[in-house]
C-alpha cells in the first residue's frame, strides 16, 4: 500500500502535469530572438492576461499641417515636454491591445501575428489604420521598422508609408523606448521617448 501511495503522490507533482502559460505574441513572432533581449523588454512583453507599466515620456511632433493632421487620425499624443504615462496591455487569445497614455491623452492600438511563427512580423491597427512591423533585434535592441500600410483596408503608396524608427532596450535595469516616425517629403509627425516600469500588483 505504501508503494502505491508514494507512487500516486509522485503523480501528482511531475512538471509536464502543471498547466504552462501559453506564449506571448512577441515570442510567437521571434522565436529565439526573444530569449536574446534584455530581461525588462522581455518582460513588458510576455503578457498573458493583462499588465501595466508607468514611466515619463517627451512628446515632439511636426511642425506641418498635414503631419498634425495624420496625427489626430491615428490618434498620436500632443506635443510635450515631459508627461506621465502608462502602457496597458490586455491580451485577447494571440492579440495584444496597447493602452497608452500620455497625461490625459490616450491612444490605442492592436496587435496580432501577421503570418509565421518565428518571422518577426507583426500588424498593428490605430484605428482607421493598420501596419505590418518586421521586427528586428539587433543586440540589445529590438526595432520596429514599418513594412507595408493600409487605410480602410486600401494599401498605401509609398509616398504615404509612415517610416518608423522605433527602438526598445533597457538601461539601469529599465525599460527604455525611443519612438519617431516620419513621412517621405513631410518630416517628423511624432516622436516620444522616455522609460517605463511595470505597475505591480495589477488586478
Amino acid at each position: 500500500m505504501d508503494d502505491i501511495a508514494d507512487a500516486a503522490t509522485m503523480v501528482s507533482v511531475r512538471p509536464h502535469d502543471r498547466e504552462t502559460p501559453p506564449t506571448s505574441l512577441f515570442q510567437l513572432a521571434l522565436g529565439g530572438d526573444f530569449d536574446a533581449l534584455p530581461a525588462p523588454v522581455q518582460s513588458l512583453h510576455t503578457v498573458q492576461d493583462r499588465h501595466s507599466w508607468t514611466g515619463r515620456a517627451k512628446v515632439t511632433r511636426g511642425s506641418s499641417a498635414f503631419a498634425n493632421l495624420l496625427c489626430r487620425l491615428i490618434g498620436f499624443p500632443s506635443e510635450r515636454d515631459e508627461t506621465p504615462l502608462t502602457v496597458t496591455i490586455e491580451r485577447r487569445d494571440n492579440k495584444e491591445s496597447w493602452t497608452r497614455c500620455f497625461g490625459s491623452s490616450e491612444f490605442r492600438s492592436v496587435l496580432s501575428l501577421r503570418d509565421s511563427e518565428g518571422a518577426g512580423h507583426i500588424h498593428e491597427r490605430f484605428g482607421l489604420m493598420g501596419f505590418d512591423i518586421n521586427l528586428q533585434r539587433a543586440q540589445d535592441q529590438l526595432h520596429f521598422p514599418v513594412a507595408r500600410g493600409t487605410l480602410l483596408g486600401i494599401p498605401l503608396p509609398n509616398w504615404l508609408l509612415p517610416r518608423s524608427e522605433a527602438m526598445e532596450t533597457a538601461e539601469g535595469g529599465r525599460f527604455q523606448f525611443d519612438i519617431t516616425i516620419s513621412l517621405p517629403g513631410i518630416g517628423l509627425l511624432v516622436r516620444y521617448h522616455g522609460w517605463l516600469e511595470p505597475v505591480r500588483n495589477d488586478d
